[in-house]
């Protein structure tokens, strides 16, 4: 009887640790990397690569002479070049349940953005701030430049 407890007790962590692992959603991909790329989260800071994927509260920080090209889940594109330093504070693209929203705060850099779904089916959701303003979009292409 104990055996079996202990591993109902295993298989009981197990499930509840896949459930916490899996809360984390998927918003973006990473397609490309060049040069030193990283990403942090949840306090730790991790290189990037090609294929990786990203999730809302991720910060993305670019070395010099280093460059990051990402597909977020609505289509948008966004291109950071180098010394740059973006946070993803949230993302959400559920279009069934008209559930949107993508906010990106940049503090340093420069940025490549073009809008994807989200930009066409409720702009008003989304918002890319920088330190001293706000840029909003409505279905378009931009680059911003923030220096310190």
């Amino acid at each position: 009887m104990r055996t079996k407890l202990v591993g109902f007790g295993v298989l009981l962590g197990l499930l509840l640790t896949v459930v916490v692992v899996g809360a984390a959603e998927d918003i973006a991909i990473v397609k490309s990397v060049a040069g030193q790329v990283e990403v942090k989260r949840s306090g730790q800071v991790n290189k990037l690569k090609a294929g990786d994927n990203l999730e809302s509260g991720d910060i993305l920080m670019t070395g010099p002479q280093s460059r990051v090209g990402v597909i977020f889940n609505d289509g948008s594109t966004l291109a950071l070049a180098e010394n740059s330093y973006l946070r993803i504070d949230d993302f959400i693209f559920k279009p069934i349940e008209s559930r949107f929203k993508f906010h990106i705060y940049m503090e340093q850099g420069t940025a490549l953005f073009g809008s994807g779904k989200i930009g066409k089916l409720a702009p008003e959701k989304f918002k890319f701030e920088i330190p001293r303003g706000t840029i909003g979009i409505r279905g378009t292409k931009f680059l911003v430049e923030v220096r310190k």
